[in-house]
């Protein structure tokens, strides 16, 4: 059966199909962060749509709105206990500063944004001596003001973390499988096994043993910063008393892309995702409304200038 929320319209309705279209694509977007190899009779299925309109959407979601599936490691298999977020104060451009610290390879996410500190960077380090290497290195670049640090405790909600963890010791041929997972997670099982020279029963066995395990997820990502289609904002929010209230909420609202309980300059950090600014507003304002809320800080991405979740595994996953 055809969800007639998702059916297209006439021209004359034209606003209110971009409308309807933003919502089935967000919650094709949903579909494919819970399960990034759901096939598409299953998210066609699941949605209530078309075999055909769920391929198209899905289509032009990967190739027009920037969106990716791919396999990223957990954090704790890739050997990084330390990750921290970074808001910089510079002097002068903030682009060339942006890319500088993008070279580095424990910079996972570089972003441009709006405010008085225009770069965003979060940092994934095997221990603190490597981050204090890396935050020496940046304050060294010419132009870099101050560095505003906030490190995680616990990530609540992201791509990249995995819901279950198991004593796994991935092989060579379990890290080449998972190194062609991170282009597209949603490489067939027959391309995988012709890489590695096994049946595809043996590589879609592996990838269930890798994925129960939480050695990686499969997931769906979108692109940093701002679309004709989509608003991108970050939030530090600075809590009172009980957190509870804060966590439940962040955890029960579907614009809320990104969360982590953090300590420093906030007690938690939070990306929203809306394709309409409205969507992004109410999500906001619902955080304020707690009086849990003590104050809350926000950014707009304007430019994604690195996104290295899913990242080489050769040397990064731990015996």
């Amino acid at each position: 059966m055809t969800n007639e929320r998702f059916l297209p319209m006439t021209s004359s309705e034209g606003t209110d199909a971009q409308r309807d279209f933003g919502d089935l694509d967000a919650a094709l977007v949903r579909a494919l962060q819970a399960d990034g190899r759901a096939s598409i009779l299953d998210l066609a299925r699941m949605l209530g749509i078309s075999r055909d309109l769920a391929s198209q959407r899905v289509r032009r979601l990967i190739d027009e709105e920037g969106v990716k599936v791919v396999a990223a490691v957990d954090p704790g298999f890739a050997g990084h206990e330390v990750l921290v977020h970074a808001m910089l104060d510079v002097e002068g451009a903030a682009a060339p500063i942006a890319h500088r610290i993008a070279d580095y390879s424990d910079a996972v996410l570089v972003s441009l944004v709006s405010g008085m500190r225009p770069i965003v960077v979060e940092f994934r380090h095997g221990d603190l001596g490597e981050l204090d290497e890396m935050l020496a290195a940046v304050r060294a670049i010419p132009g870099v003001r101050s560095i505003r640090l906030t490190t995680y405790v616990e990530v609540l909600k992201g791509f990249f973390v995995s819901n279950a963890r198991k004593d796994v010791s991935p092989d060579p041929i379990d890290i080449a499988i998972i190194a062609m997972l991170q282009r597209d997670g949603r490489t067939s099982f027959k391309s995988l096994s012709d890489e590695v020279h096994l049946s595809p029963s043996s590589v879609r066995e592996r990838v269930a043993k890798l994925l129960d395990a939480g050695v990686i997820r499969i997931s769906a990502i979108r692109p940093g910063g701002i679309s004709r289609s989509r608003f991108s904002i970050g939030l530090g929010i600075s809590a009172r008393g009980d957190l509870d209230a804060i966590r439940e909420l962040i955890l029960s609202t579907p614009a809320i892309d990104f969360a982590a309980r953090t300590h420093g300059s906030f007690d938690f950090i939070a990306t929203v995702h809306g394709h309409v600014s409205g969507e992004v507003l109410a999500a906001v304002e619902s955080l304020r409304s707690l009086a849990e809320v003590a104050s809350l800080d926000s950014w707009t991405h304007l430019d994604l200038v690195k996104e290295g979740y899913a990242r080489s595994v050769g040397q990064e996953l731990r015996p």
